[in-house]
């Protein structure tokens, strides 16, 4: 921690963080790393640099990469975010620094020490994982990942975070055929390196922000922003890569307006990295606590690519208004911009139980709509769910939520406007056309954690019709264009090649060192696809080392 005082600064890097050991460990092991196998030498680099981060770091702050963005299903913090006086805007992370504190010190405690007029903390974090998987060719398998934050705040107005970690997977089936697809490491960044089952990408984040008096709050910065109360968003998740953006949060009373610009990456026309095109995202928000059970948000989103064979259009000027509707304001340019509408309810029916909800329109004809006859433009998708504290038992928590998106949903006539950043979706894994189920068991005693997740989905995709590869569009793939549909209307959820998936993942974790920064884990997963081209599945044990609090990347999919 930095505290600054008028005659001098003294800087301490908390809990007694061992900088000698740390640069001096990173050089030996870059040192050693160099001389074994060069055919996978970035991976070994990456693996000795995790486990000197771990003894460097035992005594530093845990920390999950995106500082504030705090979403471990049915922890501690979610449940007294459940409080039934707490009247917060959570359903929109990372907090803002500095606009909401009892949020702040709820949600951030994981990443940053208690309020200070001014302080400068180093934080290490690291995973250190690996595993065995049955009917594959490559049975072991491995996670591993490090890197670390630097955090400055000052006079609890400005605040700035910078992080680093380098990830590296030794993919599991199913992850290896994604990741052959698509070249992107999950939630991570685009892999340049990968052979066989072996992924290797770096994760980079940081924000700066202001708190501009009472009400308002300034941020830019490169990360991930979340929208929504559930495991699930189908407004904007965390499942895809970073990205820079900036953004704008007004808090006055009961009423929380939010403003989000963002620039993502599409590959869907070339898989070269360099070859990238940029696309640009506006959407605002406006939540308001109706009273401490009862919070009512409403969004607009709008996505557009940079520039096509008539313009380029880079940062639209005209979306940089923070009070303008879209829709009207793309009818007047006469442009083909996506824009999408969405809703979303919370009620915390006691201070156990919360239930919650979400209502996402692309687009929909109020005349098709009602004569039932499944208009492919007809897209809209819908969440209902609820969470359970302290069920009988201290620390028992449960979770329960079902997801629901039409064929066609996100995607859009040109590719490039699809509701996807660098070949992930920016809403929910499964794209649409889908029906999916998820539970959520937690147990937590404090230093054990066991968590059971478990997911029924099934969702439709399109089929090949001819010996080129040529296949109907049946609005699975929101990255394909919608612009030819298999049919006009007669359209239905799931419809075209049905996959049922089933995903099941148990995890026993328990904290270790007298701080419980640290933490030790083995998990089990199973996982199973079948549809008419087959079967797949997979099974397999992880046991492994890291840091606690970490925001895990959404796999289960």
């Amino acid at each position: 921690t930095e505290h600054r005082t008028r005659s001098q600064i003294c800087l301490m890097v908390k809990h007694r963080v061992n900088f000698d050991l740390f640069l001096g460990a990173m050089i030996f092991s870059n040192l050693l790393t160099n001389s074994l196998l060069r055919k996978n030498v970035f991976l070994s680099k990456a693996i000795f640099s995790i486990v000197v981060l771990a003894i460097s770091g035992q005594n530093g702050l845990a920390q999950q990469p995106g500082a504030g963005l705090y979403r471990e299903s049915l922890s501690g913090i979610e449940r007294k975010l459940g409080g039934l006086k707490l009247k917060t805007h959570h359903h929109i992370q990372p907090a803002p620094r500095g606009l909401d504190p009892v949020f702040e010190s709820l949600v951030d405690s994981a990443s940053f020490s208690e309020t200070k007029k001014n302080k400068l903390s180093l934080t290490a974090f690291g995973q250190l994982a690996g595993g065995l998987q049955t009917d594959n060719s490559a049975p072991i398998i491995g996670d591993a990942f490090g890197g670390a934050m630097l955090d400055y705040a000052h006079n609890k107005k400005f605040y700035a975070t910078i992080g680093f970690s380098y990830n590296v997977l030794m993919a599991p089936q199913y992850l290896e055929t994604f990741g052959k697809a698509s070249h992107v490491l999950p939630g991570v960044d685009y892999s340049r390196n990968f052979e066989n089952n072996l992924f290797a990408a770096p994760y980079s984040f940081g924000r700066i922000s202001y708190q501009a008096g009472k009400y308002f709050n300034f941020e830019i910065g490169k990360g991930k922003n979340f929208m929504g109360d559930g495991y699930r968003s189908l407004i904007l998740s965390d499942l895809s890569a970073t990205y820079p953006y900036g953004r704008i949060i007004t808090k006055i009373g009961k009423i929380q307006y939010t403003n989000l610009w963002a620039q993502m990456r599409d590959l869907t026309q070339n898989s070269d990295i360099d070859a990238v095109r940029r696309k640009y995202i506006a959407m605002h928000s406006v939540s308001f606590n109706i009273n401490s059970k009862v919070n009512l948000s409403l969004y607009e989103m709008v996505v557009w690519q940079n520039k096509d064979k008539n313009s380029e259009r880079a940062l639209d000027i005209n979306y940089l208004n923070p009070i303008i509707f879209y829709r009207p304001l793309e009818y007047a340019q006469g442009s083909a911009d996506n824009v999408l509408l969405a809703a979303s309810l919370r009620v915390k029916a006691t201070k156990k139980i919360q239930v919650y909800g979400q209502l996402l329109i692309d687009e929909f004809n109020l005349k098709q709509l009602r004569s039932n006859a499944k208009w492919w433009a007809d897209k809209f998708g819908g969440q209902v769910g609820f969470r359970a504290f302290d069920l009988g038992i201290k620390g028992l928590g449960l979770q329960s939520e079902l997801n629901a998106v039409r064929p066609f949903t996100y995607s859009h006539g040109s590719p490039v406007q699809s509701w996807t950043n660098l070949n992930q979706p920016l809403a929910h894994p499964l794209g649409a056309n889908f029906l999916e189920w998820v539970n959520i068991i937690r147990y937590d005693t404090g230093k054990w954690k066991f968590t059971e997740q478990f997911i029924w989905a099934g969702f439709g995709r399109d089929r090949d019709i001819d010996d080129d590869g040529i296949s109907d569009n049946l609005g699975g793939d929101i990255f394909r264009s919608y612009r030819k549909p298999f049919r006009i209307y007669a359209n239905t959820l799931m419809q075209g090649n049905k996959s049922t998936f089933l995903f099941h993942q148990f995890t026993v974790s328990r904290k270790i060192l007298p701080n419980d920064l640290l933490e030790v884990f083995i998990s089990h997963t199973y996982r199973y696809e079948k549809n008419d081209f087959g079967l797949s599945r997979d099974n397999f044990i992880m046991i492994g080392i890291r840091t606690a609090g970490l925001l895990q990347p959404q796999r289960d999919f």
